[in-house]
């Protein structure tokens, strides 16, 4: 599956998928990245970085198959936050319409004094 899209790809992005691979020759590393960050061509990419194009290949086969799990992660957990944050709503609606609702912050604590440090 090809997630990696040529000169797409952040700096900050490609070093954290680069973390998940194991690849340690930086003559991959900087071939994949001229090609994934910078937009090299792949042809050009893995020749000026003296790597083959078999090795290349398979470099980037590995970094696409860790870049579809980690959105596979972030579309899991992205999925998890909107079903905690529906079931609490639905807490909020219930606890409100039996006239059980109170503030989380109560007192002092909702209104605090405009000279308190985080408000200077």
């Amino acid at each position: 599956m090809k997630t990696l899209i040529q000169g797409c790809e952040s700096a900050e992005q490609f070093e954290v998928l680069l973390k998940l691979t194991g690849i340690t020759s930086e003559d991959k590393k900087n071939a994949l990245r001229a090609h994934l960050v910078e937009g090299l061509p792949a042809k050009r990419a893995y020749a000026r970085f003296h790597v083959t194009q078999q090795h290349f290949s398979q470099a980037l086969m590995l970094l696409n198959k860790k870049a579809g799990l980690a959105m596979q992660y972030a579309a899991l957990q992205k999925s998890k936050g909107e079903q905690n944050f529906n079931e609490l709503r639905q807490l909020v609606i219930e606890s409100n319409q039996v006239g059980r609702f109170e503030p989380l912050l109560t007192g002092d604590l909702q209104n605090p004094p405009i000279d308190a440090p985080e408000f200077r």
